[in-house]
């Protein structure tokens, strides 16, 4: 009789204990299996914004125009047609394009666009307005932070897409029929943030020529003169291939050093020779991979629609 009771306290023991491991490796198991749908909620939530910031770059790019028209070459002696534009695309590197804009990263584009946008009501029914805009990278603090909290909450510095859109009736690019002053004069007052840790924007400009296809980091409508050998003046890239390389808030929290930007930036001597685009993007990723960055890389090739591409001057 004893001997069948000590058996069954055994028996009950061994029940309780497997019992307890069987919750213990259940709930290893769901929290395991929580955590990575956290994780990965939290990291497709953080790309949300990029991804939509995207879009909305790669649908105003598509739109840029030049209102490109014939007309004689000397009013005064016309010997022949040429293209002529009050407008102008223009897309390079960010240090060069923005001389003025600190810890500009990458690449920039600035064009006009009938994208309506205005600052007056008045001029709401003119929704296809020409407008000028463009797109950039620069490390910078919050800029959205009130005035009254700066010294209250601490500072937020991050890599940051930014849009510049200056309102139709306050285009200036009529004043400005060479250079960039259209742009450069007016970025600062005319900039917003679109969305956070955005690395950098590679653009290539692409055309053809008389050989074949060609693509350019550095384009410029306004660059050159009226002959065949610049085929690009006062014409639209008939496409613009765009990448944008994001990382998440995550690995931004975990870079963080105050004022100084993280070291995840390519090395300078990247994304100079079109030619070498997938190496250098491949580099660029291995040394993101190699600092455990999650991140996430944007590309498309956009068609422009306004292009009208001829070889003759």
């Amino acid at each position: 009789m004893f001997g069948c009771r000590a058996f069954t306290l055994i028996e009950l023991l061994a029940s309780t204990a497997l019992l307890m491991l069987l919750g213990v490796l259940s709930y290893s198991i769901l929290a395991s299996t929580s955590s990575a749908w956290k994780s990965h909620k939290a990291r497709v939530g953080a790309f949300e914004g990029a991804r939509a910031a995207f879009e909305s770059l790669t649908t105003r790019l598509s739109q840029a125009t030049l209102n490109t028209y014939w007309d004689y070459d000397d009013p005064a002696d016309p010997q022949r047609y040429f293209r002529q534009s009050e407008l102008h695309f223009v897309s390079g590197h960010a240090t060069s394009l923005l001389p003025s804009v600190g810890n500009a990263t990458l690449d920039a584009v600035f064009f006009v666009a009938p994208l309506g946008f205005t600052d007056n009501a008045t001029f709401d029914p003119l929704n296809k307005m020409l407008t000028a805009c463009g797109f950039y990278v620069r490390f910078s603090d919050d800029p959205n932070r009130p005035d009254f909290l700066s010294g209250r909450i601490p500072s937020r510095y991050r890599f940051r897409l930014f849009q510049f859109l200056q309102p139709g009736e306050q285009l200036e690019i009529y004043n400005s029929p060479t250079g960039t002053a259209w742009f450069e004069d007016n970025v600062a007052s005319w900039s917003f943030s679109m969305a956070e840790n955005v690395l950098g924007l590679v653009i290539r400009a692409k055309y053809p020529t008389g050989s074949g296809d060609r693509m350019d980091y550095n384009y410029n409508s306004r660059n050159g003169s009226r002959t065949a050998s610049t085929p690009m003046f006062n014409q639209l890239p008939p496409v613009v291939a765009v990448t944008m390389v994001v990382m998440d808030e995550d690995s931004a929290r975990r870079l963080e050093s105050g004022s100084a930007p993280p070291d995840v930036l390519p090395a300078a001597n990247l994304f100079t020779n079109p030619a070498d685009y997938e190496d250098d993007l491949a580099t660029w990723e291995n040394k993101l991979a190699g600092k455990n960055v999650a991140y996430r890389v944007f590309s498309a090739e956009i068609p422009i629609r306004g292009a009208k591409w001829s070889s003759d001057p």
